[in-house]
């Protein structure tokens, strides 16, 4: 009789455990994009809040000197993605101006996956670049 039940057990098992996609009808993704972190190359802090700026103080340019969205959260941009591929932007803090373009990798499976950015160069500084964000050390 054990045998039966643990039999039983097992094919319930087996035919609920088939491959299937992931539901993602009540995930909520974040918008597509990246973060940018300013480093001091002197003292290793958050170049923006150590200097002062704010929001205010900041644009993000698309390759039309066409401003593009971002967001601002303490020290950290958040900036929205061009397009699903690629983009090249300036990033303007006062007289400061960052170029710097990238791309992404084809998305994932995932609910949220839009892909990784990669491919990323940024003119005249060092910088370090991962799937979400970039780091400009001035």
């Amino acid at each position: 009789m054990k045998v039966k039940w643990i039999l039983i057990l097992i094919t319930i098992l087996l035919v609920n455990c088939k491959d299937s996609e992931e539901d993602c009808s009540l995930v909520l993704c974040a918008e597509m994009g990246y973060s940018m972190l300013l480093t001091s190359t002197d003292s290793e802090e958050n170049w923006l809040l150590e200097n002062g700026y704010t929001e205010e103080d900041i644009q993000v340019l698309n390759s039309e000197d066409e401003e593009i969205g971002f967001s601002y959260y303490e020290g950290e941009i958040w900036v929205q993605a061009s397009n699903s591929t690629h983009g090249m932007h300036t990033l303007v803090i006062d007289e400061i101006e960052i170029s710097y373009s990238y791309d992404y990798t084809e998305p994932g499976s995932g609910c949220c996956d839009f892909g990784d950015l990669t491919e990323v160069t940024v003119t005249g500084y060092e910088f370090t670049a991962n799937d979400y964000q970039i780091e400009i050390f001035l």
